[in-house]
């Protein structure tokens, strides 16, 4: 192996250093600065120019707890802990944490902070031809910011329509429905026919609803507002974005445990049911829940731990936060059965019928709140609280994809960064008009299902496995305890090198193999609320409060799926190939003799 070559040395003869390798076969980085460079020296672009820092620690950990913390701790790990054993779901989603969630995370805070450089950056670094991973996390980035302000843009739908000095908008059907055979279907008539006024295929695209255009460029204005500075806007924003969700969480909870009804929600939310833990879906549930729940292989975390000084202390950094977005995620549970619980004994429905995501937040919540007193306030703050949770994960994900765009092409430094973040905000943006129109709800719930768990995965798998088999883990520890002062101890030492890969490994075969037996895909298919189009559909008069049926996704939409999976993955491979390519040719040429 060569010598170890300061990151000073690479940044200025990277030319050269490249020649070399490519005659060498091999090349052999470093993430640490020169000897000479002190612990809390901001680090200098490729241009020469002093790179951003945050202004205080806490800056950077509201940041990162806001990323962290999103829309899903609040609408869909509840739903789970229902689901798949109540308190006992706990046992395994704690153990992931331990095995997965902590290591992952602390790991990319460590990368970050070691690189002072975006996601492809830091790869790189370890070694040119990594490059491929950090691209291949920006290719996530991007396609989760494209459909992700969307679901913003449906939580501020419900967020206006909450404004009413009556009763909510979504509390009845309009006296010429004939869908309200129950009080409560007035919510899921509400979201399908009013909110999102959903087509009944996914083939069938629709007009645009302007309502909801309205609220997406919105969504996307206020994110640009927020994120146009860089670091230097969001790092003041989230002293509120991040901290008031929890003052609007404590106030529901207050609120839900006086509630009529709150004690059976709770019950019914933390009740063990022990014989679900040998389910083995549950144990690779926890695990999923874990891993997106913190936002793993996205590229933010290392984003935003590379502007931190040298000296702080990133392996604490990772502990708390991780800890904070598990804590949230099961204190949001409390608030969210609270309500339920109150919901079951107003309307009499069963907490059997809930759904993850949209069918929690905007029906099953939306319907208890509207039986409240003072529904509208209620409202206001729920959907005030979920677009800021929401609105924060938007910043890190943008905020990724700003640092690694500018990373990877220097000469954009010197252009305004309202120019380069406006950008970045306006083709989004543009992208995402298609959500607006009355097909949106099936383009999202692809994305969302669909497009990113194989290349998350992938992605975490060789991120790990990059530096602690590649880079090597001794080196890398050595690394950090010369910035933080003391080596990474032996439980991260030991989930790094074998512990989390092979978890990582496990879920990827596992989610194979539950694809095989699942067979084609499928998605869920509105058919209104009509009796005559039930029965045709093969469901029962009586199933009228689901409103939606199993249905095969069409060939076209069966290739986008392979074709968004592959978008990132490919990058992977693809820049390693290019980075050997004369190396390859010459093996080629010898072949050919």
């Amino acid at each position: 192996m060569s010598q170890d070559v300061p990151l000073a040395s690479y940044t200025k003869l990277s030319g050269q250093i490249e020649e070399e390798t490519l005659d060498a076969g091999e090349v052999e980085l470093s993430l640490k600065e020169t000897n000479s460079s002190s612990p809390d020296k901001e680090e200098g672009d490729e241009d020469g120019e002093k790179r951003e820092s945050w202004g205080r620690k806490t800056e950077y950990m509201l940041a990162l707890i806001g990323y962290a913390v999103g829309i899903g701790n609040i609408w869909r790990f509840p739903y789970l802990c229902h689901r798949y054993g109540g308190g006992s779901f706990l046992i395994p989603y704690i153990i992931m944490l331990v095995l997965l969630g902590i290591p992952l995370f602390s790991l990319e805070t460590c990368l970050g902070q070691l690189s002072s450089k975006g996601a492809p950056g830091a790869f790189a670094m370890m070694h040119p031809a990594l490059r491929g991973i950090g691209l291949a996390a920006m290719v996530v980035d991007l396609i989760c910011s494209y459909y992700y302000n969307s679901i913003i843009m449906w939580v501020l739908r419900y967020f206006f329509a909450s404004f009413t000095t009556g009763d909510l908008p979504w509390s009845s059907c309009p006296e010429t429905s004939t869908c309200c055979v129950h009080e409560h279907n007035a919510t899921t008539y509400y979201w399908y026919y009013e909110a999102l006024k959903t087509s009944n295929d996914i083939s069938i695209v629709g007009s645009v609803d302007w309502y909801l255009f309205g609220c997406l460029i919105v969504a996307w204005v206020i994110c640009f507002l927020c994120m146009c500075k860089g670091i230097e806007s969001s790092g003041k924003v989230v002293y509120f974005t991040a901290t008031f969700p929890y003052v609007i969480l404590l106030i529901l909870f207050f609120r839900g445990v006086t509630l009529p009804g709150a004690k059976d929600g709770v019950l019914y939310y933390l009740t063990p049911k022990f014989e679900k833990l040998r389910d083995p879906t549950v144990w690779r549930t926890a695990a999923t829940q874990i891993f997106y729940s913190l936002g793993i292989s996205f590229g933010s975390v290392v984003a935003y731990s590379s502007y931190n000084r040298k000296s702080n202390d990133c392996i604490k950094d990772g502990v708390v936060v991780t800890l904070i977005n598990c804590g949230t995620s099961i204190f949001g549970g409390f608030v969210i059965f609270s309500i339920l619980g109150y919901r079951a004994q107003k309307t009499g429905t069963s907490f059997e019928n809930l759904k993850p995501g949209p069918g929690l937040a905007f029906i099953a919540i939306t319907d208890a709140i509207s039986e409240m007193k003072g529904g509208p306030v209620w409202a206001i703050l729920f959907f005030f609280m979920l677009f800021l949770l929401g609105l924060d994960s938007q910043f890190g994900m943008l905020e990724s994809l700003l640092t690694s765009v500018k990373d990877e092409i220097p000469a954009l430094n010197k252009v305004r960064k309202e120019i380069v973040s406006g950008s970045i905000c306006l083709v989004l943006c543009l992208l995402a008009i298609p959500m607006s129109f009355q097909g949106g709800l099936y383009m999202l719930d692809l994305l969302d299902n669909w497009s990113l768990s194989y290349p998350l995965l992938i992605i975490a798998f060789l991120e790990v496995a990059a530096v602690a088999w590649i880079y090597g883990i001794k080196r890398f520890c050595k690394e950090i305890q010369g910035m933080i002062g003391y080596q990474p101890n032996i439980y991260f030492q030991a989930t790094w090198f074998v512990i989390s890969p092979l978890v990582i490994v496990v879920l990827i075969i596992s989610g194979i193999v539950l694809s095989v037996l699942d067979g084609y895909p499928q998605y869920e298919k509105f058919v209104g609320c009509d009796n005559a189009t039930l029965i045709e559909q093969g469901l029962a008069p009586e199933a009228r409060d689901s409103w939606v049926t199993k249905d095969q996704y069409p060939g076209i939409f069966v290739l986008l799926i392979v074709v968004f999976n592959l978008m990132s993955c490919l990058m992977i491979p693809g820049w390693a190939l290019y980075w050997y390519k004369d190396k390859i040719k010459g093996v080629l040429l010898s072949l050919r003799r």
